[in-house]
């Protein structure tokens, strides 16, 4: 059996070192919006299970999800909130994305309420800050969609009305 040259042990270390850096480094968002936050990956929604997302999504769980909900419009109305972020061609397909969070909802029965859409300077630059309050068959139950878009990045957080 032949042995491995050097340079070829040496490009085959660097492959494998890069490899365990995306591994590892795959758990925390690099997001500007969100800060540190840990992410995993996320299907579906916390508070209903019917309410499905694309594929790229990632639930954020952090100081950075309570801390974005307390900058946005009327967040003392709301609470146990829930964010995500998309990555990837997710977040590269923006407005796709963002339909298919709303109509995810729909699906689920919930109707849209209202919407409103805000452009604000952020800590990371000009945002888009979509708000859609949303409420169930019965017209119990009410939940707000924040969609905050900020350059490469789509957040959205859940919030239950209190």
């Amino acid at each position: 059996m032949r042995g491995m040259s050097a340079t070829g042990a040496r490009r085959l270390g660097w492959r494998a070192a890069l490899v365990v850096a995306a591994v590892l480094g795959g758990g925390v968002a690099q997001a500007q919006l969100l800060a540190e936050v840990l992410t995993t990956t996320a299907i579906s929604a916390t508070f209903d299970s019917a309410v499905r997302f694309p594929s790229g999504s990632l639930r954020a769980v952090g100081e950075g999800v309570d801390t974005l909900a307390r900058r946005l419009p009327g967040a003392s109305q709301w609470g146990d909130w829930e964010g995500y972020v998309a990555r990837g061609l997710a977040a590269n397909l923006k407005p796709a994305f963002v339909h298919n969070v709303i109509t995810s909802f729909a699906v689920a029965g919930y109707f849209e309420d209202s919407r409103e859409t805000r452009t604000v300077e952020g800590p990371a630059g000009t945002e888009t800050q979509t708000k859609i309050v949303f409420f169930d068959m019965m017209g119990s139950r009410m939940h707000v969609l924040y969609v905050i878009e900020a350059g490469e990045e789509v957040v959205w957080l859940i919030g239950h009305v209190k």
